[in-house]
């Protein structure tokens, strides 16, 4: 995480701290990736590097936490439909205010390409946590539809909950491993994917 130092910083020099990072991740691994690509990238003294994180580690995991709450503050307006609505209601808009982000943001589809083929240690790490995070909400809201009658009782939450999660990350991940998708692509993706499971649940 990022020390005082790091925080007290100008919004705009962390920001080009933030950046650079950024670029050096979505082209090498945590383990491969070097300090000293962000230091010249980002314009500050070497040793300032570590006066605001504590290892590469530390900076790798705060970036990618930075864009995760970028696209949960961007996919906010779908929290309307949770448990207000059918899980697959709220589904299919979060999935869409999800798969909208990651169209507009290239550089995070990228580096999760590069964090998931090399899933060890604190990559490995994020992508459990962020998994648990997905799956347990998911489940709830399942859960109450079953409890209500909109989701047949025999359908076991943990793997509805857990194909769900895998839909959201196949989209921005596997299917742009050769060729990246447009966001037509993509909503026509959730539109068969929302059908697929509407199917089998209901």
């Amino acid at each position: 995480m990022p020390t005082q130092t790091f925080l007290n910083l100008p919004a705009a020099k962390q920001e080009s701290v933030v950046a650079a990072a950024m670029d050096e991740f979505s082209k090498r691994n945590v383990e491969e990736a070097k300090l000293s690509n962000i230091v010249r990238m980002a314009g500050i003294p070497r040793g300032s590097i570590y006066q605001y994180f504590p290892s590469k580690e530390d900076l790798y995991v705060y970036v990618f936490e930075r864009l995760r709450e970028d696209r949960r503050e961007y996919s906010k307006p779908a929290f309307d439909y949770y448990l207000t609505s059918p899980f697959l209601t709220f589904f299919e808009h979060y999935y869409a205010l999800d798969t909208e982000y990651l169209a507009r943001h290239p550089l995070h589809i990228q580096m999760g390409k590069v964090m998931y083929s090399h899933a060890t240690g604190v990559s490995l790490s994020l992508i459990r946590a962020i998994k648990d995070r997905s799956r347990d909400l998911f489940v709830l809201a399942i859960e109450r539809d079953q409890e209500s009658g909109v989701i047949r009782a025999d359908v076991d939450r943990s793997v509805l909950a857990d194909l769900c999660v895998h839909f959201m990350t196949d989209i921005f991940i596997f299917q742009n491993l050769t060729d990246r998708m447009t966001l037509k692509d993509m909503r026509e993706h959730l539109r068969g994917t929302i059908e697929l499971i509407r199917r089998g649940v209901e």
